[in-house]
């Protein structure tokens, strides 16, 4: 007898258990329920199903299932274009950082075209860098700077570049790992051979140094050929002093003058 008020007692138990715990998932369908129409409410519209990222997801990353998951979401608050079918989600490779619990939508898929606007007879080339070879990681866009290869305690310039893009440019900050420049196509493989060996060097020019040498030097070249003209004038045309003199009357002897005069 005892046996069985036990197992009467232990199935009572059980049947009020399961009866506690319909009521509990009942009240929470019912909050729910309450929410979402409350949500619709403030916001109006249906609900649509729609992916959402389940974790963050790295540009690079293939979705898959495992990523994402389809949820109800407020119709008027969803993007235009946002995916609303798992099967045309898995697959699609992402472009840019998806957050956790965002919608998918088309702009995370987008392949950009380059950004880069390549000078007319120039080509684009990257090497690696950072900041100690790339002035302290400072470069901006359109700079003109001169690479120079470093070895056997020798420096030697390789030509002039002009910069396209960097790292820190391209994702806002950060240290310099990679520089992209624009050089003539004849010093593309010097160039190539030089950073096949090491980091290069890349240095910013004194413009209004060089502008300002050059002027001098022109300076110096057209006051040696006035010198050389002033020089030529004494020495080979003596005779332009004397008016109306012609060379040959400068170059007569003293007994041809004399005999003239007699």
């Amino acid at each position: 007898m005892k046996r069985r008020k036990r197992l009467a007692l232990s199935a009572l138990a059980g049947f009020a258990a399961a009866a506690i715990a319909l009521m509990a998932i009942g009240d929470v369908r019912a909050e729910a329920a309450r929410v979402e129409q409350e949500v619709l409410a403030r916001y109006g519209g249906d609900l649509t199903s729609v992916c959402v990222a389940t974790r963050d997801i790295d540009p690079g990353e293939k979705i898959d299932e495992g990523n994402v998951e389809v949820v109800e979401w407020v119709s008027s608050m969803l993007p235009v274009d946002a995916v609303t079918s798992l099967k045309d989600a898995v697959g699609k490779i992402s472009t840019s950082r998806i957050p956790a619990g965002a919608p998918l939508s088309s702009v995370y898929f987008e392949r950009r075209e380059s950004a880069l606007e390549i000078p007319h007879g120039k080509v684009a080339v990257s090497v690696a860098s950072d900041a100690e070879h790339a002035v302290g990681g400072v470069l901006e866009r359109g700079e003109i700077v001169d690479i120079y290869l470093s070895r056997d305690a020798l420096a030697d310039r390789l030509t002039q570049a002009e910069v396209l893009n960097t790292s820190a440019l391209a994702t806002g900050g950060g240290d310099v790992s990679w520089v992209v420049l624009a050089v003539d196509q004849g010093a593309v493989k010097e160039l190539l051979t030089a950073a096949s060996q090491g980091m290069v060097w890349l240095v910013i020019p004194n413009v209004e140094s060089e502008t300002r040498d050059e002027g001098d030097t022109e300076e110096g070249v057209e006051g040696d050929v006035v010198g050389q003209d002033a020089n030529e004038s004494e020495d080979g045309q003596v005779g332009s002093s004397f008016p109306g003199a012609s060379d040959a009357d400068l170059g007569a002897s003293p007994d041809e003058s004399e005999s003239d005069v007699s």
